[in-house]
């Protein structure tokens, strides 16, 4: 009993601690974390303004970093929104999602037929929690604070075009027809959280849960 009181030889939390490098590709799993904001309350309100956002967990399915977590902000609406320039904030974001269905989906980016662009449409902001793609993690520092060491982030999604897309998903996903997209997307409804907390997947395709 008196070695298991001896934390000595534990090992250090180095490991826990450092940054997953900049650039590393890896296959996650998001969940979004629901703020209570937007019509079914998946969207987080700024504290300091209008803007509008996703707060996400992503958590690293396989390889060294498996099981990290890493937790993103996806811009919706910039408190810019309604003025006169353009939405930046809010542009990002809605290109980061498009790149999530793509790529949870094994949409290509350039693919402009009907059920590639049904895979790219949603009826709920629900619909992104639980999906698995291949994300692009980075590295965000406060650029008013010198001295900090940055957290790590999801930069961008991958999608099928990519070299290294199949051996990281383990494949690419056949995509559905594009009736079968709309009758999934019916039994799944509008995926609100005050009907249940977190989005129902029903009897839909992985790619519309």
């Amino acid at each position: 009993m008196a070695s298991d009181m001896d934390f000595n030889g534990a090992d250090t939390q180095d490991a826990a601690l450092d940054l997953i490098p900049a650039n590393t590709l890896a296959k996650v799993r998001l969940t979004i974390r629901p703020g209570g904001a937007g019509p079914e309350g998946w969207l987080t309100q700024s504290k300091t303004s209008t803007a509008l956002y996703l707060n996400t967990e992503a958590v690293v399915m396989e390889g060294p970093f498996a099981r990290r977590r890493i937790y993103t902000r996806i811009g919706f609406r910039g408190k810019a929104a309604g003025g006169p320039g353009d939405d930046t904030y809010g542009n990002r974001g809605r290109a980061m999602i498009r790149g999530i269905l793509e790529s949870a989906r094994g949409v290509r980016a350039d693919d402009q037929l009907n059920a590639a662009r049904a895979a790219r449409t949603i009826r709920s902001l629900g619909e992104l929690s639980g999906l698995e793609f291949v994300a692009r993690i980075g590295i965000e520092r406060d650029k008013d604070k010198p001295e900090d060491t940055g957290r790590n982030v999801i930069k961008a999604a991958l999608g099928a075009e990519h070299a290294e897309y199949a051996r990281l998903m383990g494949g690419v996903p056949q995509l559905p027809q594009q009736s079968q997209f709309i009758a999934a997307s019916t039994q799944f409804g509008t995926g609100s959280v005050a009907q249940s907390g977190t989005p129902s997947s029903g009897n839909a395709p992985f790619w519309a849960r």
